[in-house]
């Protein structure tokens, strides 16, 4: 099923903020799209990256596009791995 595209700046369940790099020549309402391998940082998730997506077949820079739903892996500040999802893509017109 067609999710939203994710984009810097946008928000995990945890309220963790994606941080890029991006794919800077991709944009999206003027903010670069999200990719597989960009890193996440927050409160819960400080060292974070996009691991997983369901839009494998939309590319940015050669590589897969996040979307809403994309899975986030990382570890808290305390060193536990911590998984979540991107969750807050305001790009409702932007689907993937």
């Amino acid at each position: 099923m067609p999710t939203p595209t994710a984009t810097i700046a946008n928000l995990t369940a945890t309220g963790d903020v994606i941080i890029g790099p991006g794919a800077l020549t991709t944009m999206v309402k003027g903010l670069p799209v999200a990719c597989m391998g960009d890193a996440v940082s927050g409160a819960l998730c400080i060292a974070g990256v996009i691991t997983v997506t369901t839009a494998v077949n939309k590319l940015a820079k050669g590589r897969p596009t996040a979307n809403l739903g994309s899975l986030v892996m990382g570890v808290s500040s305390l060193g536990f791995p911590v998984s979540t999802a991107v969750l807050l893509c305001p790009n409702v017109n932007v689907i993937v």
